[in-house]
């Protein structure tokens, strides 16, 4: 029953409408450890700095409002500098001090001086705002990666605004049909070759050529679908025809954008061109070419969507596509029905690249 149990707790997940506060000191009270609520058997009895506050002087001494790790705000404290053993966050502190006063002049509002003994209430308030930012997008990391199923890592990253995790985002490794949609993943037929590359394989079978090179790159030219081997397949794991089903080989960063689109996606390494990046599943110069891909689903109405490489993509960049690509089997948008009763609201398009069209659809 206790693995079970454990299973359990990984697929079961739910918001919690109680402050975090509130489950802390719930947590104390129950002699319960948390991790993702900073309560381990270390701070249980003890008291360990989370982060700084605020900050004042009294005669002469330096004070700090120190939050204690795992404990409600309602026991914060005023702690002596010379108290404080952690020079990581008092360096964060002034930082995020500084970046307060950047930000206000960049809005070009006059900043009243510090007068050196309190800090003003609203950089105090943007202090502690910041640092619950970075913890609630730090366990947003740590939850993204618990989920991920494929090698690369993720990171997450907020510069630009007090935004944390979005609450309408889940992460998922697989599609989720929409109401009414049935995704049948059972194939009739699988290859028996012993070397995949060079034997006739499921792509032959399905009257298409093999997609990549030995190099691991995309080789067809876009519209053709891809059709890597299957579970009925007798290839292995390292089979030169699964590539997309391996998923993202590489570390990627999510990061808020700084022109109001929101968050987007950036590499943290060089990815060569031609190479898969990562599959588009849910519910623009663009750097991301689009493909269909059928693995074990072959309902051509129904395609995995998988994102390479058009060129080499350099560690820090962000990673866009086209929302007007047309893999293969799209139907065409000259034959659609633009009559004024179909025609939609359009979307302008925030890239800023130099053959932007200015609009996703």
């Amino acid at each position: 029953m206790a693995a079970a149990g454990a299973e359990l707790q990984k697929v079961w997940c739910v918001p919690c409408l109680v402050s975090l506060d509130t489950l802390q000191e719930f947590c104390r009270q129950e002699k319960l450890t948390c991790k993702s609520m900073g309560v381990t058997k270390r701070n249980l009895s003890n008291y360990e700095v989370e982060y700084l506050c605020d900050y004042k002087v009294e005669k002469d001494m330096e004070y700090y409002l120190v939050k204690w790790k795992g404990w409600p705000d309602s026991t914060n404290t005023w702690e002596p500098l010379e108290n404080l053993k952690c020079p990581l966050l008092l360096q964060q502190f002034y930082n995020d001090k500084h970046n307060y006063s950047s930000q206000v002049k960049k809005g070009k509002a006059i900043i009243p001086k510090d007068n050196n003994k309190a800090l003003k209430p609203a950089v105090a308030e943007y202090i502690v705002k910041k640092a619950k930012q970075r913890l609630a997008l730090q366990r947003w990391q740590e939850e993204l990666n618990r989920r991920k199923t494929h090698k690369g890592m993720i990171l997450v990253e907020n510069t630009v605004d007090l935004q944390g995790p979005p609450l309408d985002f889940f992460y998922i490794n697989e599609y989720k049909p929409a109401p009414g949609i049935s995704l049948v993943n059972e194939v009739t037929f699988g290859c028996s070759c012993t070397d995949c590359f060079l034997e006739k394989c499921c792509p032959a079978e399905a009257g298409v050529l093999f997609a990549y090179n030995k190099k691991q790159q995309i080789k067809i030219p876009p519209g053709t679908p891809i059709y890597e081997c299957n579970s009925r397949c007798q290839c292995g794991p390292d089979c030169p025809n699964r590539i997309v089903q391996k998923g993202t080989q590489y570390s990627l960063c999510i990061f808020r954008t700084n022109n109001g689109r929101g968050w987007g996606v950036k590499t943290l390494v060089k990815i060569k061109r031609m190479s898969f990046v990562m599959e588009y599943v849910g519910e623009c110069d663009p750097n991301l070419q689009v493909f269909n891909v059928f693995i074990d689903n072959l309902d051509t109405r129904l395609p995995r969507i998988a994102l390479f490489s058009t060129r080499t993509i350099y560690a820090g960049e962000e990673l866009t596509f086209d929302y007007q690509m047309k893999g293969s089997g799209d139907v065409s948008s000259d034959s659609l029905d633009h009559s004024p009763a179909k025609k939609r609201v359009r979307t302008v398009c925030k890239c800023g690249a130099v053959t932007c069209r200015g609009y996703l659809n």
